[in-house]
Formats: structure tokens, sequence, C-alpha cells
């Protein structure tokens, strides 16, 4: 049954945490989706079929041309979340709610920022929990990549201080929108 517009799915950000972990930083975020409808599965819907890039989409009216999806795994080439930043990402579903994604820069001879994060989307105590991990000992231990650069960056620094962070609450709450709206 469909929810009253009025009813929306929320989201508030729990954790974030940066810090250093095998010699490189890390980052750890967690989001909690509260609210009728929500749960993992539609917040996982949201991430696998949601427009990436544009005006009504997870990562907002920003720079980007989106490949066709193919089942589990999306393709977004040229993104760039902030001026100065350009990236292809890639996230394909590893299992039902666990997310790799992927950042490169082909166009780049030194790469600033390449490597994977990993997402979990998880029903949890009524909510929704979204769990971001950058770096960390549980994203080395499964064979991810380190989301790192060839030599030192402020573009980098700004990425893990100030950017990512920004570009994630904003997407945060465009996926709690777009759930809603999947709902009514």
């Amino acid at each position: 049954m469909p929810y009253p517009r009025h009813m929306a799915i929320t989201v508030s950000r729990r954790e974030h945490s940066l810090a250093r972990h095998a010699g490189q930083t890390t980052l750890e975020q967690r989001f909690r989706f509260e609210g009728p409808g929500a749960d993992a599965a539609a917040i996982g819907s949201v991430l696998l079929n949601a427009p990436l890039v544009g005006g009504d989409s997870i990562f907002g009216d920003r720079p980007g041309e989106e490949a066709p999806s193919t089942e589990g795994q999306r393709s977004l080439y040229g993104f760039s979340p902030a001026p100065g930043f350009r990236f292809d990402v890639d996230i394909k579903e590893r299992s039902p709610g666990v997310f790799l994604v992927r950042f490169a820069q082909p166009g780049r001879r030194v790469p600033y920022l390449a490597g994977d994060l990993l997402w979990t989307v998880a029903d949890e105590s009524g909510a929704v929990v979204f769990r971001e991990q950058i770096n960390t000992a549980e994203t080395i231990d499964a064979g991810l990549q380190p989301l790192a650069g060839g030599k030192p960056s402020l573009r980098r620094w700004l990425f893990f201080r100030l950017g990512h962070r920004q570009v994630m609450i904003g997407a945060m709450a465009n996926i709690a929108r777009l759930a809603t709206e999947r709902n009514t």
C-alpha cells in the first residue's frame, strides 16, 4: 500500500570517522534511514536503478555520463562532484546489500585518487544502516584496492576531509527522497 506523501523516509548521519590504517587515510561513515517503506531492499533498489546524475538523481545535477546498466552493475564516466575533481565510477552489487564502488581516473597519467570503497546496506533495529568504508582493515581484508594516488595530493586531502563527506550527505538525502517517492 502506498504511503501518504507526508510520511517520508528520513536519513541522518550517525558516524564520520577519519583515521589511518596500513599507511592509508581511512574514512568510515554510517547513515540511518527511517520511516515507512525504509528497508535495505528499497535503498538497494534506488542505488541500482535511480539515475546517478541529473535533476532527479542520487548525486544531483553534476557533470557525468551514465552508461547503460547491466545486471547489478552501473558505470558513470566523467563524474565531477566538484570543480577540479573528475572520476569514472563503477558500482557493482557483490551480494545483496554489499556494493563495491571503484574510482578511476583513466585520463590522468598519475591519478590522484583511484581504488575501491565499500558500501553496505542492512536492515537494523527497524531502520536501514548504510555504511561506507574506505581503506579500512575490513576493505583491505576483502581484497579491495586502497583508494589512494601515486603521489601526495591536495585534491586527495580535500576529498577525505571535506568533499566526499558533503557529497555523501547530499546523496543520502536524495536516496531517502527517491525511496519515499517510490513508495507513494
